[in-house]
C-alpha cells in the first residue's frame, strides 16, 4: 500500500504511466477510484498520481473538521 506521510497523516496514492506528473485530486468524500476510467488514457501521456483525500479510501481518518483548505494543504504537503 503506497503512502506518503504528509501534514501529519498517511496519504494513500496510486501511480501509473510515464511523463510529466498529473496529480488527480478527487472531489470531496470520494477516494481516488473515481478516476478509474480516465487514468488509462491519461497514463499514455502523463505520470498519473491519484490520491485519497483525508478521511476517504485508504488515507488516514483523523477526528476533527475537514475543510477544503485542509484538503488543499494535505495535497500540497503530499506533492
Amino acid at each position: 500500500m503506497p503512502t506518503v506521510r504528509a501534514n501529519d497523516i498517511d496519504i494513500y496514492y496510486e501511480q501509473q504511466g510515464a511523463g510529466e506528473p498529473l496529480v488527480l485530486v478527487p472531489y470531496l468524500a470520494i477516494d481516488q477510484a473515481c478516476y478509474a476510467f480516465q487514468v488509462a488514457d491519461y497514463a499514455k501521456h502523463f505520470t498519473c498520481i491519484s490520491v485519497d483525500l483525508r478521511g476517504a479510501g485508504q488515507t488516514s481518518k483523523p477526528d476533527g473538521a475537514y475543510t477544503t483548505e485542509l484538503f488543499a494543504d494535505d495535497v500540497a504537503a503530499f506533492m
